[in-house]
């Protein structure tokens, strides 16, 4: 299916009413949320063409959907640069990401999990090639010779499942063509990277095509270790994708896809932001290990003994096939994954050799910590749905998944300080069946319901390596719930459609499995996370095409929200870091999306989310590091707490807009022709600590970046110069306090992520 989309410029409020302001001035200044790209089958000749999304397993134009979603397409993707899957944030509504060298997370208004445990499954489900993805860190990869991606916001799990209770990513590749096609492409950049992406497509028959991509990237890194000398960050990675879609009769259709990819990151690291004077790390002066390095928010310079790495390596399979009756039809969906993860870190982060100066020189170098991950999952889905031609269209299915993940860690040597040693494993079998149906009340009026009923069964195994005599923990848990939503939607005119919803969502129980791992959390499980959502929207295209403007309001409710965080113990009475519930949250806001054609040759977009991310109730949290009595840090038990009810959740921004151009132009009679884009992000600061510590807040800043290309006749080789972060403006996508380890002293440490610096690149891509 050929579609086309939107993708999102930006735009820098210095306020909300300032934002506000700059979306409500329409046409003139929109973001770049759908390039046009290659139209559909059925697309309108004027004005913004069709776009069509997935969003409730079946085909539909986004404009007729009762649900807040964003696509961008093939073109979009070309057009913004974006190559990799953290890039997605210049063009979705409400995402954010929180990166750091133990975990990445997604979040969408405002809510997304953070935790390090293989036993806790994330909010947003990210998919590929209906491939769901089972440690979120997988999704962090290059995006090479993809059609789309559709950004669904809100609660998703009637339709798409458990760990769909804050949204879905749908990344679609590309399909085989009718004819024998493909291209080639080299891209180099300023900051030393070396690309080379390929793909092969045509028909193997009447009934069946193929397609074959591949890809090889290498990019030095942005962190320069003084103590080796070494660029730090950088990656190298290569991948291939192997199709064949086959049509044996006029009524089955089916597709088989396998992806194999690699990737290895040298780090990543994070450097000082801030390292007062007099700092000690478990004792030990930091003054000299420091050394040429200026901590500072846009320091890129490093003292390591252990750099360390990150290497993974994922293989999937699925396949899908589609059985056409007379008025229905039958779908069977089949999908299995490998993923490996390694990682070497240094826990100190520093060029102090202290397990030398903690065994008097027995052991050199400083405390590393590493070990490898390993997850697999099966999933089957059998679903049948109706033609959508009556008044009632429906669709219904069967589900089943079962994955398993083990890691091992090791930190450090036995009898020192901080060690760690175990191995652990855990388990999810789920069963569902779901259902969702459209009845159309009047010509203009539709009626939408469904719920899905979810069992599933959780276990868990963990083996402290460290006794002589080591110590096995092991148990079990199950659960079943039934979520759903319903929906009420009206056509005010041909072109405009207004809706409300209300949605139920779930995520379920877990294993905290960490160090410190214990029968404890076995009796005392992550509880599940539930919540309730209410969002009302509108949906438009006037001015003869020209215009389209989409507006969602939202409110959702959560209870026993999951997340990384410090809670007393009850058997100790102690602050324990680890995966609890943290109690209620709520997430409100408004989204606007505008997209103009004031004529064919140049599309206008941009978009505005504000989101209002509180915890409505969490009574007794931990501090954070160095809160006094008179900021709200009181005794309780054995430790010290907080009441966090009514503050902002960690990595939610308040503002987060876009606002861009794409414009094409012809090259005099030639027959050569260019494209340009200019697009612009902003968000306003983010609090990276559950907690609320106000050292590790990152403030608002705006991005722009841009590009220009030419191409010959028919577009047969395209040429394109672009620049990321014009104006290299410096962010963090995680700040840390470890305060804990430097007696006191409030030493920051900051992941600066490769786009916040400024680099160039020039792009060549050939096609036959």
């Amino acid at each position: 299916m050929k579609t086309i989309t939107t993708p999102p410029g930006q735009l820098r409020p210095t306020s909300i009413a300032l934002a506000a302001a700059m979306l409500a001035m329409g046409a003139c200044a929109v973001p770049a949320l759908a390039q046009q790209g290659a139209a559909p089958a059925k697309t309108v000749e004027e004005g913004l063409q069709t776009v069509v999304v997935t969003a409730q397993k079946r085909a539909q134009p986004m404009q007729k959907v009762p649900v807040a979603v964003n696509m961008v397409d093939a073109k979009a993707i070309e057009n913004q640069q974006i190559v990799d899957f953290s890039d997605l944030t210049r063009v979705a509504p409400s995402m954010t990401l929180n990166q750091n060298p133990g975990n990445n997370t997604i979040s969408l208004r405002g809510i997304g999990t953070f935790a390090f445990s293989i036993g806790i499954e994330s909010a947003v489900s990210v998919i590929v090639d209906e491939v769901p993805v089972v440690q979120q860190m997988q999704a962090f990869s290059n995006l090479s010779d993809i059609e789309r991606i559709e950004v669904l916001r809100g609660p998703q799990g009637t339709l798409f499942g458990k760990n769909s209770s804050a949204g879905v990513i749908n990344v679609v590749t590309k399909e085989s063509s009718d004819t024998l096609s493909g291209h080639v492409q080299v891209t180099a950049t300023t900051d030393d990277e070396r690309k080379v992406e390929a793909s092969v497509s045509g028909p193997v028959s009447d009934a069946v095509g193929f397609r074959v991509n591949a890809y090889k990237v290498k990019r030095d890194g942005e962190i320069t270790n003084l103590t080796t000398g070494e660029d730090l960050n950088g990656e190298s990675a290569k991948g291939v994708r192997a199709r064949i879609d086959f049509k044996p009769t006029a009524n089955l259709r089916g597709k088989v896809i396998a992806d194999y990819g690699t990737r290895r990151v040298g780090g990543p690291v994070q450097t000082l932001r801030a390292a007062p004077a007099g700092a000690r790390l478990f004792g030990q002066p930091i003054a000299p290990a420091l050394a040429g390095v200026t901590a500072g928010p846009e320091n890129r310079n490093a003292r390591m003994d252990t750099a360390g790495f990150t290497d993974s390596k994922n293989t999937s399979f699925s396949g899908t096939l589609n059985y056409q009756l007379d008025n229905h039809t039958l779908t069977s969906v089949t999908t299995w994954q490998d993923w490996k993860y390694n990682y070497l870190a240094d826990f100190d982060g520093s060029e102090i050799p202290l397990l030398a100066i903690f065994s008097g020189g027995a052991v050199q170098g400083g405390f590393p910590m590493n070990g490898p991950y390993h997850s697999t999952m099966l999933t089957q889905e059998l679903r049948i749905a109706s033609n959508g031609d009556g008044a009632l269209n429906y669709l219904g299915g069967l589900y089943y998944s079962d994955s398993d993940s083990e890691r091992a860690f090791t930190r450090s040597r036995a009898g020192f300080p901080v060690a760690a040693k175990w191995d652990a494993n855990t388990g999810n079998r789920t069963v569902a069946a779901f259902t969702q149906g459209e009845y159309k009340l009047t010509d203009a009026t539709r009626v939408s319901a469904g719920f899905r009923y979810n069992r599933e069964k959780i276990n868990v195994g963990f083996t402290n390596l460290i006794p002589a005599v080591p110590a096995r923990f092991a148990g079990a848990s199950s659960d079943d719930v039934v979520t759903g939503k319903v929906a009420l939607q009206h056509d005010l005119a041909k072109a405009v459609m207004v809706y409300a919803s209300f949605a139920t969502g779930y995520k379920g129980a877990g294993y905290d499995v960490s160090s410190g791992f214990d029968q404890s959390r076995i009796d005392r499980p992550v509880a599940p996370e539930t919540s309730k959502a209410y969002e009302i929207g509108v949906k438009s295209r006037f001015l003869q095409n020209r215009v389209q403007l989409n507006a969602t309001a939202f409110l959702t409710d959560y209870k026993d929200f999951q997340a990384q965080s410090s809670v007393v113990d009850p058997s100790t009475q102690l602050l324990q870091n680890a995966v609890n519930n943290v109690g209620e949250l709520r997430t409100k806001g408004i989204e606007l999306e505008l997209t103009a054609r004031p004529v064919n040759s140049l599309v206008l977009e941009s978009s505005l989310a504000l989101v209002d991310a509180k915890i409505t109730s969490y009574r007794n949290a931990g501090c954070y590091l160095g809160q006094t009595l008179a900021q709200g840090c009181i005794p309780l038990g054995n430790g010290f707490v907080q009441d966090l009810s009514g503050k902002r959740l960690s990595n939610a921004p308040e503002v987060k807009a876009t606002l861009g151009a794409t414009y094409n132009f012809p090259l005099g009679e030639s027959g050569y022709s260019g494209v340009a884009n200019l697009n612009y992000q902003y968000q306003s600061e983010v609090n990276f600590d559950l907690k609320v510590n106000p050292l590790q807040v990152q403030e608002g800043y705006g991005i722009v970046n841009g590009s220009i290309a030419l191409s010959t006749p028919m577009h047969a080789l395209k040429v394109t110069l672009f620049v990321n972060n014009l104006f290299d403006k410096s962010y963090a996508t995680f700040i840390n306090d470890t305060a804990d380890l430097h007696g006191g002293a409030h030493v920051l440490t900051q992941l600066l992520p490769r786009n916040s610096q400024r680099y160039v690149g020039l792009r060549v891509k050939y096609e036959f």
